[in-house]
């Protein structure tokens, strides 16, 4: 009997999320350049994604790429950068195949406008799969969330949309 036919389906969560960290850590460990980490995590990303939307996941969030992250050295992150753009045009034909929709969360007005353009293009194109959404998570962080989230507030209040005994 194979694993995944030991799995009950019933059983599975809707909503897995991944903090994807210790590619460079593992890289470097091993002798090698964080890069050469960061490229074999792609490989993991791929294999996830793919067993996920086997397994019937309908959500897969991957904590890819944080604020903090903006500040490891210029060539690891133009590094991180580009590996992102030729796994989402090497991932599109798999996306597409396994009707999986792309979503993004985060503060993609900071990635690089080469970065944000094929992401964009790829959440575009894959807008109408409904087998599983993947959302990755871009240029995040939890301050960033409570500021904007405290400014909407307070705007909303401002505006007479909520009061402040409804918050």
């Amino acid at each position: 009997m194979s694993l995944k036919s030991s799995i009950h389906s019933q059983n599975l969560p809707k909503h897995i999320a991944i903090i994807m960290d210790g590619n460079g850590r593992w890289a470097k460990e091993k002798g090698f350049l964080r890069v050469f980490g960061h490229e074999n995590g792609t490989k993991s990303v791929s294999t996830t994604v793919e067993s996920c939307a086997e397994l019937g996941i309908e959500n897969l969030t991957l904590y890819a790429f944080s604020t903090e992250n903006w500040n490891r050295p210029k060539l690891e992150v133009k590094t991180l950068m580009q590996l992102l753009i030729s796994s989402l045009k090497k991932e599109m034909n798999n996306l597409q195949k396994n009707s999986i929709r792309l979503n993004a969360i985060g503060n993609l007005e900071h990635l690089p406008e080469r970065v944000r353009k094929e992401l964009l293009h790829v959440i575009d194109k894959t807008k109408n799969n409904t087998h599983m959404t993947l959302t990755l998570a871009l240029s995040y962080g939890s301050r960033d969330e409570l500021v904007n989230a405290t400014k909407q507030i307070c705007d909303k209040v401002k505006n007479n949309i909520i009061s402040v005994e409804n918050i």
